[in-house]
């Protein structure tokens, strides 16, 4: 009987997960994003990371859905996957070594879950794929071949590896799938709240300048009103050395 704990949305996906699994979504994590990622020009990572300490099983999933995007070459696909997969290996290692304390916005925090990790006595690895139904071969197919190229690389870590469309992969693994309908992934969500600031920091701005401009506007207007007239003696000076004769006659009539 399936029991579900936390559950995290991935595209357009929710992934529910059994309780009892810690999950970590390395995108949550400062460490990973301020120093790993950038590493040796970049450094990858699977989409969930999942421990039992019950069943010491650790879980790397990763989630990809072309239906609304080309299709990518075969080979180039089945490479970023597993460097995903070599990648994420080492980010766990080299975070449970290193890792400062996280309080992620979403799951368990990378440190945690790789030291706990650390115990596991299986790795299971899983790829969630949807093609779009364009292209020369039929999305079955196609991932038929992807499977057959990536089972060749990844059978020595998990000779159960699992690659399959998203949409069936509910009950294939500790997790079931519902449409994430309104919801978004917490790195989404954290996008969209710094969008949101940013966009009430700059309408903040235009109407404090604003304010300032016309409190500028009105020192200028009180000055010019406050400003002593001109002595008589100085207005005549100035017409003889503008040329005038100082009489009535080239004064301007107000």
């Amino acid at each position: 009987m399936f029991i579900p704990g936390i559950s995290c949305v991935e595209g357009v996906h929710r992934f529910h997960f059994e309780a009892g699994y810690h999950v970590c979504r390395c995108e949550c994590s400062p460490f990973y994003s301020h120093h790993a990622q950038n590493f040796c020009n970049s450094c990858k990572e699977m989409d969930f990371i999942l421990y039992h300490p019950g069943k010491k099983e650790l879980w790397l999933i990763e989630v990809k859905d072309y239906r609304f995007n080309a299709r990518p070459k075969v080979r180039d696909l089945v490479e970023k996957l597993c460097r995903k997969v070599r990648d994420t290996l080492f980010l766990l290692r080299t975070a449970a070594l290193v890792a400062p304390e996280e309080e992620p916005a979403e799951g368990t925090s990378l440190r945690d879950i790789a030291r706990m990790s650390l115990q596991a006595k299986h790795i299971r690895v899983a790829f969630t794929i949807e093609l779009g139904s364009t292209g020369l071969f039929p999305p079955k197919a196609l991932l038929s071949t992807i499977r057959d190229l990536l089972y060749r690389q990844i059978c020595f870590i998990d000779p159960q590896m699992l690659c399959l469309p998203i949409t069936e992969s509910g009950g294939a693994g500790p997790w079931i799938i519902t449409p994430a309908g309104d919801g978004h992934s917490a790195r989404v969500q954290r996008r969209m709240e710094e969008a949101r600031m940013a966009r009430l920091r700059e309408q903040k701005q235009q109407r404090d300048q604003a304010i300032h401009e016309q409190r500028m506007a009105e020192r200028r207007r009180r000055k010019q009103r406050s400003a002593p007239a001109q002595p008589l003696w100085k207005q005549r000076a100035q017409e003889r050395a503008e040329g005038k004769t100082g009489t009535h006659a080239d004064r301007k009539k107000e």
